[in-house]
């Protein structure tokens, strides 16, 4: 098995959580640098000048649907992972047009692919790539059905998100403003410092950069819609992938982070398109806050099962996809990545590409080639049975209910709870603006501990109303 830091060993050796860098475990100068950030960050929410952030890929917008563009999500080279931003092309905005749920599910259109080792490459067009065969319908719909056009295919006569999406605060469908982009990234931590203090921790406390870092994630946030991804949650990804457990959560490593397991075996590139892997990616790291909902860190660990997988499995780009999510727009959220893998192919791949992965991502990379190396990280009762521990667990995936998202029809109800949410924001504001021009130097300071406990209950009692339930509530994993 491969080393990692000795210190993070440690850390699952022994069970003890990472505080470093941490809330309430932060040095006289991490202090400072978590006040400095956040007077960037007042100064940004009071700016009047401020342009807000054009939403891109509405998923209410026909043209997103069919969007190609990978660089959307700001794909680099793996070298340049996490030790660098780099700016990406972006297409001119769009205006989302107001489309119920089952509309917005059948404006799937079939891509161009190639397959090959590393994955397949989309283009604009829908004619098959040279020397393939054209696909079939049945190809077609395995390619590009959502969960929703299933349901409805199948005549179960129901929509499973009964309300159409309207964005927090009033605002345009069209754009975010900075505040609320924060904010509804911040308010799913416990303490919205646990989530600034990612941005300074993967820039190492250059208060610039990891402004510079914020901003950016949030402007991709709003780009990509991720609100609406979360609003409309299942019901909108793509049903194969859901179907044949491509990835899940089922268990919880040594440091009670959340546990997701990818099987590569299932992933083909013809089974899938690229716009539903990507909405799928950062559909569970947005539910992962969920599952990692009593750890102030937040962080995930991900074992890629390579048991039986083949050369037309293997699929970089779904790979570099997930690391670039995971630290340029989740910084700080990948705990461990460990490829479960006895395979001489593999090895030799790795032995190509382990050189020009950014040392950062490489050391929370571990080579595991049995359950016992998989139990330095994983308790062997926490450990699947599929991957050789003792936990029975079985992925089958549960449909959606319409009767689990019934309260996102009471409008009055989610005006109530929207109302306490933006009183709560306020008020935690005000108790950091009065910390910022104090003299306190303790973060919890001048009522932000006490307002962080408000703001928190009102973003969980919101919660329902804006975000569809999830297949983690149907398991049990997640308490409604």
């Amino acid at each position: 098995m491969e080393p990692t830091p000795p210190s993070l060993l440690e850390h699952y050796r022994t069970k003890t959580p990472l505080t470093n860098g941490r809330v309430g475990f932060l040095t006289d100068v991490e202090k400072d640098k978590l006040r400095q950030l956040w007077q960037l960050i007042m100064r940004e929410i009071d700016s009047d000048s401020q342009q807000p952030f054009p939403v891109l890929y509405s998923l209410a917008d026909p043209a997103a649907q069919t969007n190609d563009d990978i660089t959307s999500l700001s794909f680099e080279p793996l070298v340049a992972l996490s030790s660098k931003d780099t700016s990406s092309s972006r297409p001119a905005s769009r205006t989302p047009s107001h489309t119920d749920i089952e509309s917005i599910s059948s404006q799937q259109a079939p891509k161009k692919r190639t397959n090959g080792w590393f994955g397949w490459i989309s283009s604009g067009q829908s004619t098959p790539a040279e020397g393939e065969e054209e696909p079939t319908e049945d190809t077609k719909l395995r390619q590009h059905e959502t969960v929703q056009s299933y349901v409805s295919r199948n005549k179960l006569d129901r929509t499973l998100v009964p309300a159409a999406f309207q964005p927090l605060f009033n605002e345009s469908a069209k754009s975010r403003s900075f505040r609320s982009a924060f904010w509804q990234a911040a308010s799913q931590m416990a303490n919205p410092d646990s989530w600034v203090l990612r941005f300074l921790r993967a820039r190492k406390w250059d208060v610039d950069a990891a402004m510079q870092m914020l901003h950016k994630a949030l402007q991709w946030r709003a780009g990509q819609a991720i609100d609406e991804i979360v609003f409309y949650g299942e019901s909108l990804l793509h049903y194969h992938t859901m179907q044949t457990g491509l990835a899940f959560a089922c268990a919880k490593d040594r440091l009670e982070n959340p546990v997701y397991v990818v099987r590569v075996r299932v992933n083909l590139a013809q089974n899938r398109n690229i716009q539903a892997i990507k909405r799928f990616l950062c559909w569970q790291i947005e539910t992962s806050q969920l599952l990692a909902a009593g750890q102030a860190d937040g962080r995930v660990t991900i074992v890629f099962d390579m048991t039986d997988f083949t050369r037309e499995n293997i699929d970089l780009k779904l790979v570099r996809t997930l690391i670039t999510l995971l630290t340029n727009y989740y910084p700080e959220t990948l705990g461990m990545l460990l490829l479960y893998v006895n395979s001489f192919l593999f090895s030799s791949l790795w032995t190509l590409i382990s050189p020009f992965i950014d040392p950062v991502v490489k050391s929370k990379i571990v080579m595991a080639k049995s359950p016992s190396d998989l139990a330095l990280f994983i308790d062997s009762s926490q450990l699947i049975t599929e991957l050789g521990g003792s936990k029975q667990f079985e992925y089958r995936y549960q449909l959606p209910t319409r009767a689990e998202n019934i309260c996102m029809r009471d409008a009055a109800g989610r005006e109530a709870a929207e109302s306490r949410f933006t009183q709560a924001i306020d008020h935690y504001e005000a108790r950091t603006r009065e910390w910022l021009c104090g003299s306190e130097h303790d973060p919890g300071a001048c009522g932000r501990d006490a307002a962080c406990e408000a703001l928190h209950s009102a973003a969980a009692e919101l919660d329902p109303f804006i975000r569809a339930r999830t297949l983690y509530h149907r398991l049990g994993f997640i308490s409604s």
